[in-house]
């Protein structure tokens, strides 16, 4: 009879460190995706079962946010470490990206001092070989008292070894040793001084390890500051760790953080040049394919081109592969239409059904499809290794603008799914002005929930053909936006120097199928999640403003004038009267209106409005057609009309779950959100004027 085990593992390492894939190669379809209690960083657990003999371990993986450290200074970093020394996982897996073995190390010589089991994973052991350049992982076990599993994340390779490694470092088979970092004779003096006075404190001495305790004190950690400051002995360990900072200052002539961060890294840099040898052989006939690629799309002249080039091959990749699928999908759904129709009686239950429901979800999840396809691609740049680059490359632009290549990465992440992750990463940002700033113009990026709007807009008022091309003209005008507005705000509002940008690249890779469809389905189902708890209920209070209050109407009138006479009495229309001296200069009315107002719940709902809006509107239930063939058969609209709809869409204020995330990043600050709200307002309105007006004087109206 097999004897079953659980262990927790926790997963650490540094962005780009092929983490989150070898986590995805493990875990596979296990995997359950959330946030960390009381933050908003993601977390993502998973499960995989490893059989040894007659014992069976159930290992739960716990994939922490990447860091380069373990210092409290970002809400990463203050999640990992909050993790293990709270959760206490039975066993902690340093992801190490072998090809930057020295940089890697620098986060290892912090893990190592907590004295808790931990396992070295290898990864990117392929990248190492391509640089002509090998490692004895056995000799390096051994000198680091850990064990080591060699992996290839993107190719599945070692995943059973890295496996083997926890269960045997989990039973003991492999007894660990903590490292002893040379600090210098007059740092390890003073940590023995603090060590002796921290062991008074019970409570600090049973739960926290005394070196790591002690030296991140000398570090001014600020997480184990508050620590020392509950303590019994508070006023003494905090007067003692400022007397030594400040002998170590006028000793060594430098702060704690900087001789102790110096140190680190002069141990990763010895254990580097000792354990990694180049292979002669190998290093003569291997080209460094990353340096050669980094040649051209980091190039100052062609970096530009070869993203815009990426960007619309992201765009046609998704319109034209998407495009049968979105069809099917459309097709399923006036199916679903006309069948409700006839089989449940005319009167408010078959409204709220075809009305309420398959017109308003209808609308949205037809463009399902489109949303995956997009999903997929981007992720294939960003698993590939791109991505990094091209904020590289956009560096160069937005520092004219007052940005730095660090604020493209939370507008990248807007369009990879949601604005929400895409604030929370504005963290990244070196300072609170350039944090704002970047707040500021993300939510000008499209977005998944845009996405919907966008393809029915574009769909509906241009050729197939020209489908990429528009949008990745819309992406080019986020971006001019944004930057245009980062420019405005640091010189009216934000005044002061931009910080410096500095970013390690990672090693291209050739992404694997199984993590792509992983991420696309992640994402996906996120989305489906969305469109389940928020676009239902959303599209049911949509279709009650629209049908409420009934009016009494003369049956001997046409079905098209009933139902446009109950759009002007209802609540809605009622809305859209009040909006529209508003909306008409640039070029849109009432109803318009309201389907924007409605996307301040959440962008997909403008497609559920219109959708809920047409579906009243149809003069014979029994002749059904898609969303985006009324809206290109109905008069009022116009190819120029719907540009100025997209362009208002494009910047106007964040959905309202957005917003309240951009208050609390901004440190709950009502005034940067009156700012937020009234800045995207007045930009949104003056672009779509801009684009109507100006349209019109060409004679484009048509």
């Amino acid at each position: 009879m097999k004897t079953k085990k659980k262990l927790t593992v926790a997963l650490v390492g540094n962005p780009n460190s092929g983490k989150s894939t070898l986590f995805n190669n493990i875990t596979g379809a296990k995997q359950h995706v959330g946030n960390y209690p009381g933050v908003t960083v993601e977390k993502k657990e998973g499960k995989t079962v490893h059989t040894i003999g007659d014992v069976s371990y159930e290992i739960t993986m716990v994939d922490l946010p990447g860091t380069y450290s373990l210092s409290a200074s970002s809400e990463d970093e203050i999640v990992t470490i909050k993790f293990i020394l709270e959760e206490r996982p039975d066993v902690i897996v340093d992801v190490i990206d072998v090809s930057n073995l020295e940089r890697n190390l620098f986060l290892f010589t912090q893990l190592q001092e907590l004295n808790l089991p931990l396992v070295l994973a290898m990864n990117m052991s392929d990248a190492l070989e391509k640089k002509g350049q090998q490692i004895d992982y056995p000799q390096l076990s051994d000198y680091l008292g850990r064990p080591v599993a060699a992996t290839v994340g993107n190719r599945s390779k070692g995943t059973d070894d890295l496996l083997e490694a926890i269960v045997d470092c989990y039973n003991r088979k492999i007894e660990s040793k903590t490292m002893e970092i040379d600090y210098g004779e007059a740092v390890e003096e003073e940590v023995e001084g603090l060590k002796n006075l921290l062991a008074k404190d019970k409570k600090i001495l049973d739960t926290y390890p005394q070196q790591w305790f002690a030296i991140k004190l000398l570090e001014n950690d600020s997480l184990v500051i508050d620590i020392a400051k509950n303590s019994s002995l508070a006023q003494e360990i905090l007067a003692l760790k400022d007397k030594i900072r400040n002998n170590l200052k006028r000793s060594l002539g430098n702060d704690a953080e900087v001789i102790i961060a110096n140190k680190r890294y002069a141990f990763a840099g010895f254990v580097s040049k000792l354990f990694v040898k180049e292979n002669r052989d190998q290093s003569a006939i291997r080209l460094d394919w990353t340096n050669k690629i980094d040649a051209l799309v980091l190039n100052k002249f062609l970096g530009i081109p070869i993203f815009a080039f990426i960007m619309y091959a992201i765009f046609k990749f998704t319109f034209t592969c998407s495009k049968p699928f979105v069809n099917y999908f459309e097709s399923f759904f006036e199916w679903m239409s006309k069948t409700a129709t006839a089989v449940i009686p005319e009167g408010l239950i078959q409204s709220f059904v075809v009305t309420g429901l398959i017109g308003g979800v209808g609308g949205v999840l037809s463009f399902f499809p489109l949303v995956l396809f997009m999903f997929f691609a981007i992720a294939f740049f960003e698993d590939s290794g791109y991505m990094a680059r091209a904020a590289v490359v956009m560096d160069r632009i937005m520092r004219k603008f007052g940005l730095n290549g660090k604020s493209f990465l939370p507008m990248m992440i807007s369009t990879n799914g949601c604005g929400v992750p895409g604030l929370m990463a504005a963290r990244i940002m070196d300072n609170k002005r350039d944090r704002l700033i970047t707040m500021m113009v993300t939510p000008f990026m499209i977005c998944g929930a845009k996405l919907p709007v966008f393809a029915l807009f574009i769909s509906a008022f241009f050729a197939p053909k020209y489908g990429a091309n528009i949008m990745l003209i819309m992406y080019a005008l986020s971006v001019v936006m944004a930057l245009g507005s980062a420019y405005l705000l640091k010189k009216l509002v934000f005044q002061g120097e931009t910080s410096y940008f500095i970013m390690e690249l990672p090693q291209y890779h050739l992404p694997t199928l199984k993590g792509l469809f992983l991420k696309m389905f992640e994402r996906g189902w996120l989305y489906l999640k969305k469109a389940g708890t928020i676009l239902v209920p959303l599209s049911v209070i949509v279709w009650a403003a629209f049908i409420f209050p009934q009016i009494s109407i003369d049956k001997n009138i046409g079905e098209k004038e009933k139902a446009s006479l109950q759009l002007e009495h209802s609540f809605a229309g009622k809305l859209g009267k009040i909006f529209e001296p508003i909306m008409r200069p640039i070029g849109l009315d009432g109803r318009s209106g309201i389907a924007l107002i409605s996307g301040l719940a959440a962008k997909e709902v403008i497609v559920s409005t219109l959708g809920t809006m047409y579906q009243l509107g149809e003069v014979d239930k029994e002749e059904t057609s898609s969303l985006r063939t009324k809206l290109s058969t109905d008069p009022s609209w116009s190819p120029l009309k719907g540009m100025s709809f997209l362009i208002f869409c494009l910047i106007y204020l964040p959905c309202i779950v957005a917003t309240i995330v951009f208050y609390r990043e901004s440190g709950s600050k009502i005034k940067w959100t009156l700012l937020l709200i009234s800045w995207t307002t007045v930009m949104a309105w003056t672009a779509s004027f801009v684009t109507y007006q100006g349209g019109m004087l060409l004679g484009l109206g048509k």
